[in-house]
């Protein structure tokens, strides 16, 4: 009986310190913050959106940044603001994706918040209030019918489209887009846009494991950093097929570059077209509101950094016998603005300058986002475009006179 009760306290105490390390390694993942959380639920129109009043932490694998996220009482990753506009205030609403959403980076240093504090710095009268409504995974079909359901509710007096070329003509495809997929009647008219639906809690021993911040640390790494390795598992039954998540890629060229070839493919003329509709129906939704439409064309990665584009091109061989064009979505987006008198500004040309002269990088080199410095030259490019074309003093009088 002794040499079992050794081998029993043997066993227990074995245990008892495999529990002991995992809830240590279970504190320090919480601690270091090395999973991110979830922000958004799914949404009938708009495909998904932020949860109203949720906080937590936004990193990635490479932990090019760790950011607390604080989500406001309107679900917005912002400060808090109300509804009904103040007497005298001139507001800018920002639509846009995770640009204008900018978990990246602390919230006092991204360009809306930058905007706001530059444009009261320069003496505007009256007060400018900038509000950001931006949500990952957005495209402008999304975009709009957030301003026609929420957006209009906070009477802005000028609407600014944050327009990324690198995915927001793609998400304005309903054959391209593979995540928040736009609907459209058989005349063109957007309904609504298809989210992933109510996720999925996993039951047994698979749903007890899935509540641990660790479980989803290694899955993480296992899936990004081995995905040959996750393959082997998939094929084994020892996960989960949709786990292993695959960027199309036909003809041996991921599928988001199409959007840059010097002769698009029909699927991509076809989300061209759509998305120049849906500009038009901004435009007039935000001028029946009373209020100004711009467009800012943010930079991508691969136009500010040539060796970011060579090594996509590089990574992807059958993409060098094909002709490139980075400008090609600005130039376009900026072609249909002057069509329909729209200020237009491209922040390119200035995010590329700057590179040019060196100092801080301004987008992630493995996220792509924008950097703190970034953001910091967008709000400075955009300042100064409001400020020469008098955007913002154009309708002072108006906001002076709700405030009497």
């Amino acid at each position: 009986m002794s040499r079992l009760r050794e081998l029993l306290a043997g066993v227990v105490l074995a245990g008892v310190g495999v529990l002991l390390a995992l809830a240590a390694l279970e504190l320090g993942v919480r601690w270091l913050h090395l999973v991110p959380d979830r922000f958004w639920k799914p949404d009938a129109i708009l495909g998904a959106r932020l949860i109203p009043g949720h906080h937590g932490w936004w990193t990635q694998e490479d932990r090019e940044f760790v950011v607390p996220v604080q989500i406001n009482r309107q679900g917005l990753r912002d400060v808090e603001h109300a509804v009904d506009k103040p007497p005298g205030v001139f507001r800018v609403l920002v639509l846009g994706d995770s640009f204008v959403e900018a978990m990246h980076v602390p919230l006092e240093a991204t360009f809306a918040r930058l905007l706001e504090a530059r444009l009261n710095a320069a003496g505007a009268s009256p007060k400018v209030e900038v509000i950001a409504a931006g949500v990952s995974g957005y495209g402008t079909a999304s975009e709009l019918l957030y301003y026609l359901r929420e957006g209009q509710a906070y009477r802005p007096d000028l609407v600014l489209l944050a327009f990324y070329p690198g995915n927001d003509v793609k998400n304005n495809s309903p054959t391209l887009e593979d995540t928040l997929r736009p609907v459209y009647t058989s005349d063109g008219a957007l309904q609504n846009v298809l989210g992933e639906g109510k996720p999925k809690r996993p039951g047994g021993w698979r749903g007890l494991i899935a509540r641990f911040k660790t479980y989803h640390y290694f899955r993480q790494l296992l899936l990004v950093r081995h995905p040959q390795l996750a393959q082997t598992l998939v094929r084994h039954g020892l996960l989960k097929g949709e786990a292993v998540k695959t960027t199309p890629q036909p003809d041996g060229i991921p599928v988001d570059y199409g959007v840059y070839a010097a002769s698009p493919q029909p699927a991509w003329l076809d989300a061209w077209e759509r998305t120049e509709r849906l500009f038009g129906e901004l435009q007039q939704a935000v001028s029946r509101s009373g209020a100004q439409l711009v467009i800012a064309v943010l930079s991508t990665r691969d136009q500010v950094y040539p060796d970011s584009w060579q090594e996509i091109v590089t990574a992807h061989p059958a993409m060098r016998a094909r002709q490139w064009d980075l400008d090609g979505p600005q130039r376009r987006v900026e072609a249909w603005c002057a069509a329909h008198d729209v200020p237009c500004v491209p922040l390119a040309p200035a995010f590329r300058s700057a590179a040019a002269r060196g100092g801080e990088p301004l987008h992630f080199h493995h996220d792509g986002h924008w950097t703190v410095a970034g953001h910091r030259l967008a709000a400075g490019v955009l300042t100064d475009y409001l400020e020469q074309h008098h955007l913002v003093s154009a309708r002072q009088q108006g906001a002076n006179d709700e405030g009497n």
